[in-house]
């Protein structure tokens, strides 16, 4: 009876949670949410089936919560970060109201749906000229990408990041008028993949420091945050990478382990990324499982999904990117630091196909928004230059 009730309270919160901004958005998003949520709560289902019958994380975080019988959540917390952490923020719903697997997994596609939301505001107040394909607007469209939703509508890390990334993007907009929403989100982050929370600061410093909008003071503000943050972070995120410490030959080492661990063949889908030069590495990471590729039927929706990728990123390509970076505020800077270190880096460590869809869904949301901010700059300057000409 409890599962039911917290069920039915999930689902009508995901109605009506777009309610807190109804200043924002019109009638017409409504009815989008309206359908991303439905759309978002199927993959919720999906996966549930998917994950019982292929195991996964997701009822590992769930269930060993649930059946462990000396372990409490102080213990679980006090172990560290990543998985203990999911076992300690599991613990009160699994173990202490003992809910099922499936309303758990409910609970965490609203959070990854409440990020959706974010995201979709995000998009719909800085990007100005909607690009059309076949008259149709790419966004919100390029919010119904399956694996988008298939990933962040389950029990585990890949939907709490995808929520604090979200909630951190859309605070850093008025970083004064969001500081409890971007605090919480780094705190969430941090202790669910402490390298993400680097990612997201060092980013949006860089960003800042790039352009020049800001005052000198402002500037050596945002140093000295980078450098208060990554004396706080140092100690935990290398013992919780197992990195002895920062010096090229041990990250060298250490990637190609995490290559080569994440390749063997009970991982499943897996690639020899050890002798790809760079940029394939890059391509593999952001492009693949691609049309050759194919071993399923998620890898076919996988592959359509990635050819969309392909496609915007050439498009994007063609535009000139050095000469969008110029032109891009801080905040759009931002973003394309935040993609790149992590493509950078998890196309280094990563050699499994099916790991790859799970961690690059964490950056997608980013590189959407560069492509289409960089279309709509495209079409304003060419509309800029027409209305000089007459």
């Amino acid at each position: 009876m409890l599962d039911i009730c917290i069920i039915t309270i999930v689902v009508l919160l995901g109605f009506n949670f777009k309610g807190f901004f109804k200043e924002k958005l019109t009638k017409k998003d409504y009815r989008v949410l309206n359908m991303l949520w439905l759309y978002h709560m199927a993959f919720a289902i999906i996966f549930y089936f998917y994950v019982n019958a292929n195991g996964g994380d997701a009822r590992n975080y769930w269930f060993t919560v649930k059946e462990s019988v000396d372990t409490g959540f102080l213990d679980y917390f006090s172990l560290g970060f990543g998985t203990y952490f999911m076992y300690a923020l599991n613990y009160f719903p699994s173990k202490v109201l003992d809910l099922s697997f499936i309303t758990g997994s409910f609970m965490y596609a609203l959070l990854g749906y409440i990020g959706f939301i974010y995201f979709y505001i995000l998009f719909k107040e800085r990007i100005f000229y909607n690009t059309k394909i076949f008259t149709v607007n790419l966004f919100p469209l390029l919010f119904f990408l399956p694996n988008l939703h298939f990933w962040t509508s389950n029990v585990g890390k890949d939907t709490l990041l995808f929520f604090c990334i979200a909630l951190f993007f859309y605070g850093m907009q008025k970083p004064t008028d969001h500081i409890i929403k971007i605090l919480f989100a780094l705190a969430l982050a941090y202790f669910a993949r402490p390298h993400i929370a680097v990612f997201l600061i060092l980013s949006f410093g860089i960003g800042a420091l790039s352009h020049n909008s800001l005052k000198m003071y402002q500037k050596v503000f945002f140093i000295a945050v980078i450098i208060a943050a990554f004396l706080l972070f140092f100690d935990n995120i290398t013992s919780y990478l197992r990195i002895e410490s920062f010096n090229l030959d041990t990250i060298s080492n250490y990637s190609e382990d995490k290559a080569t661990k994440l390749s063997r063949d009970y991982t499943g889908s897996r690639i020899d990324i050890s002798s790809y030069p760079f940029p394939l590495k890059v391509f593999t990471f952001l492009y693949r499982p691609f049309f050759f590729d194919i071993n399923g039927p998620l890898a076919v929706v996988a592959s359509i999904e990635n050819l969309i990728l392909l496609l915007l990123s050439i498009k994007f390509i063609i535009l000139n990117p050095f000469r969008l970076f110029r032109a891009a505020d801080f905040f759009t800077r931002s973003l394309v630091m935040f993609l790149a270190f992590g493509v950078v880096t998890f196309s280094l460590i990563l050699g499994n196909l099916g790991i790859m869809l799970r961690q690059k869904n964490m950056f997608i949301p980013a590189l959407l928004f560069i492509c289409l901010w960089s279309f709509s700059y495209h079409l304003k300057t060419k509309l800029e230059k027409e209305q000089k000409v007459t």
